[in-house]
């Protein structure tokens, strides 16, 4: 016997159709709107977020802080990390005067003190100076000699003389690299050759030079004028010393955007010259490295 057709399907009405689509509509801003509510979103941690802040109203209470034995910890922001410039600091544009200390538009630095020892550097950091920088050597001079470089020397009023270099290898992250650089005050990215001189340079351990130390705030000056190429930014480094210690303790990092009065870059860091598993004599420059970290 042949088999009974079903009977077809009613067809759905189109308002039978349309209140799936309407709950489905409901459904989908409700869970977008609550994405929208902070209080939900997971945010990822940032670069800045990372660092702690301090209020310092003077060298000597940098000089007081305390490193907190982290590699994060090596960067602290300091006073909310605006920078401190007055209106007539921001505006100093450096110019040239053909010597060592001022050797190229917007770079100045200071002269060794009476101990040998670098000091403040100021410049002004532009797109049309980083464009005419020329690829770094692979080695600095052995003529650029900060203080605390080698052990035992002494200064004799106007360079490092005698004594000898003692440079560990350290592991940081998965390499093994060497403890001390000759750390640039002002970076070379910026100007060039002219910073290659020892009153641009501190002996800074690795940790305070690259990572993640002063190239923090390097890269957020070079981000910052290759976004805005006709910005320029005024930056101060200042090495800060105990004493008559002959390595710095860190350096006070500023530097802000001149044109916008800071709204694209405003930084204030104060950088620990630490590295971890690493026990610093600052007087005499020697260095104690724990077995597990060589």
């Amino acid at each position: 016997m042949a088999r009974k057709r079903r009977p077809n399907r009613q067809a759905q009405s189109p308002q039978q159709l349309i209140w799936p689509v309407i709950l489905l509509l409901l459904i989908g801003f409700f869970l977008w709107q609550n994405n929208q509510d902070p209080k939900n979103k997971q945010t990822q941690p940032t670069q800045q977020s990372k660092f702690a802040t301090v209020t310092a109203a003077s060298d000597q209470d940098l000089l007081n802080l305390q490193w907190d034995g982290t590699l994060d910890g090596d960067i602290v922001h300091v006073n909310q990390n605006k920078a401190t410039f007055t209106s007539a600091e921001l505006g100093e544009t450096f110019p040239s005067q053909g010597s060592k200390l001022h050797p190229i538009d917007g770079l100045n630095l200071s002269p060794l003190d009476p101990l040998g020892r670098s000091q403040q550097a100021n410049f002004v950091a532009s797109s049309a100076a980083i464009n005419k920088v020329t690829p770094r050597p692979d080695k600095i001079g052995y003529d650029v000699r900060p203080s605390g470089w080698f052990i035992n020397d002494h200064f004799d009023g106007t360079k490092w003389v005698g004594g000898y270099h003692n440079n560990p290898n350290v592991t940081l992250g998965h390499a093994k690299q060497a403890l001390w650089n000759k750390s640039h005050l002002v970076g070379y990215q910026f100007f060039g050759m002219p910073t290659m001189v020892t009153e641009n340079m501190i002996t800074g351990t690795r940790v305070q030079n690259a990572y993640p130390g002063q190239l923090v705030p390097e890269d957020d000056i070079r981000h910052a004028i290759d976004a805005h190429p006709n910005l320029t930014i005024r930056g101060q480094v200042t090495p800060l010393y105990i004493g008559d210690e002959r390595l710095a303790r860190g350096v006070h990092y500023m530097a802000k955007s001149v044109q916008d009065n800071g709204k694209t870059l405003d930084l204030n860091y104060w950088i620990f010259n630490v590295e971890p598993g690493v026990t610093i004599d600052y007087q005499t420059g020697k260095a104690t490295v724990q077995k597990n970290t060589k």
